[in-house]
């Protein structure tokens, strides 16, 4: 299996790359930390692992191109990508600048739909392939203070289903994991500039249904499923890992 994972060098990403590796996959980390990146492909090969790094801005059509193109050029095939590279801001409507409001959106929404158009013709032509995006419990409820965020990930469901009815003749499968807060990734870099960053991933976990925090593991259990033969028959859903969270506030 062949690989790529936006966002790869660090949080969630890192998690998913490290678990796809350990499984026997070749995992190309694309991030725009290029030094970051770089780290996480000479840590995992020193392990043992087959990874990766090529330095990639998810904005950019010329740079998700060229990445996806050099994958092709090394290993003939793509089998999976990840869509996991994302940015958060906390500002509530009113107070939400332009630019951060461009920038969520480009890197959360126009980084996947790139991404999605460069690599799914590739997995098309060769047979299928599987696209999982990272979204979020708030692209299907809503947070105070989030507006930006919320939007991006709301317009990645419908985007991921849309691509999904598009090229189910393909055999190119596209589904979206839904994690809430989790001991990895957004949640914990946002959670740190707080106060109490203790207290309040505390009170977060205590306001999940399960009273607790999701975990990375259980993020990346949800994408190699996804990404495996065992979900050959779906595409075009969300698969929640939330602890029942946006059930209860649906």
């Amino acid at each position: 299996m062949i690989a790529i994972v936006t966002g790869g060098a660090s949080g969630l990403g890192e998690a998913i790359v490290r678990r796809l590796a350990g499984d026997g996959a070749t995992v190309v980390v694309a991030d725009v930390d290029e030094r970051g990146g770089q780290q996480v492909a000479d840590n995992f090969k020193a392990s043992g692992l087959s990874v990766e790094a090529e330095t990639l801005d998810v904005t950019d059509e010329g740079e998700v191109a060229a990445m996806v193109d050099a994958v092709i050029e090394r290993h003939g095939r793509l089998d999976v990508l990840v869509c996991s590279a994302a940015v958060e801001v906390r500002a509530s409507v009113v107070e939400c600048s332009d630019d951060d409001w461009q920038r969520i959106l480009d890197v959360n929404l126009k980084g996947p739909f790139l991404c999605m158009r460069a690599a799914i013709p590739v997995m098309a032509a060769n047979g299928g392939g599987a696209v999982i995006a990272l979204g979020s419990t708030l692209g299907l409820i809503v947070a105070p203070g989030h507006p930006a965020y919320c939007a991006s990930k709301g317009a990645l469901v419908n985007l991921c289903k849309q691509a999904a009815i598009e090229h189910a003749p393909d055999n190119v499968r596209v589904n979206v994991v839904a994690p809430s807060a989790t001991d990895t990734g957004l949640f914990i870099r946002f959670s740190a500039q707080a106060p109490d960053p203790a207290a309040l991933r505390q009170r977060i976990a205590d306001l999940n249904p399960m009273h607790r925090l999701g975990t990375a593991r259980e993020v990346c259990d949800a994408v190699v499923f996804l990404a495996s033969d065992a979900s050959s028959y779906t595409s075009g859903c969300v698969v929640p890992v939330d602890g029942a969270l946006a059930a209860r506030r649906v």
